[in-house]
């Protein structure tokens, strides 16, 4: 017989089966109309997760239209954010984003998840909703290196202008894996596959509400940042109008900064609407 907690551990699983209420489900990809939905081995990790830190598992069962107004306060905000990476509350919010996030990644390893980078360099997916399809069907993802991507820059060589940049304990394709790679990772997962969450501003925004129930308030000023404040700025910045219509390789990304942007970035909009 099931124990009064296993019985209402597997009443939360079961309401959390269903997609978000109005999720786009069936999206284009290379020609092909497909069905994007919950990722069920990413709901458990991250309910798992959570119950091993105490946390009851609420995650947004709404997918949300975009806030334009906001978002576009939120482009502003990070355009003139300046980078505060000796400031306490920074370090304080960056060091529990990267613990929390690394304590994600070992949930989402004990689904067998295997990462490479990717070959050559290269992209071999093209539409990122590639990426998701490859983790739904084949258990795994391709990520480019933060190396490969920043190249010889300030961001990659200096952990005093950002923390994210340190390096881990994971070795891949015989390269040690940095803090960003694996943030990227377990956004990836958490945010985007887990949900069936696009790539696009309003998907991006869908994903950072779904990935930041699984955060402390202090790590998701952090994630408020590097989430929500550089993808405002691709969408809704200088370059908005041309990164809206790009594709991933003619994107123009936010410059990297260590830096808290206002309480409310984090806050605002990440629950759901009131019915």
């Amino acid at each position: 017989m099931l124990s009064n907690t296993s019985t209402t551990q597997l009443a939360e699983e079961a309401l959390h089966d269903k997609p978000l209420r109005g999720l786009p489900s069936k999206i284009k990809v290379d020609g092909v109309y497909i069905t994007f939905g919950p990722h069920l081995p990413a709901r458990r990790a991250a309910e798992a997760y959570l119950r091993s830190i105490g946390k009851k598992p609420v995650f947004p069962r709404v997918y949300t239209k975009l806030n334009r107004d906001r978002s576009t306060r939120i482009a502003q905000l990070y355009e003139e954010l300046q980078p505060t990476p000796q400031d306490q509350l920074t370090v304080s919010a960056y060091s529990a984003l990267i613990s929390e996030t690394l304590a994600q990644w070992e949930y989402i390893k004990a689904t067998g998840l295997k990462v490479e980078f990717n070959p050559n360099g290269k992209d071999p997916y093209g539409n990122p909703r590639n990426a998701v399809l490859d983790v739904v069907n084949n258990n795994h993802l391709y990520i480019l290196p933060t190396r490969f991507a920043f190249g010889d820059s300030e961001f990659c060589d200096n952990t005093d202008a950002n923390i994210m940049v340190t390096e881990t304990s994971t070795v891949i394709d015989g390269q040690v894996m940095l803090v960003n790679d694996i943030f990227r990772i377990v956004h990836d997962y958490f945010g985007h596959v887990k949900e069936g969450n696009g790539f696009r501003a309003e998907g991006e925004d869908n994903a950072y509400r779904c990935h930041a129930a699984m955060y402390s308030p202090l790590a998701r000023r952090a994630l408020a940042s590097d989430l929500r404040g550089q993808n405002c700025w691709v969408n809704w910045g200088p370059w908005g109008e041309h990164n809206r219509k790009a594709n991933g390789g003619d994107t123009i990304f936010a410059p990297q900064k260590m830096g808290l942007l206002p309480e409310w970035v984090a806050e605002e909009g990440v629950e759901d609407p009131l019915e």
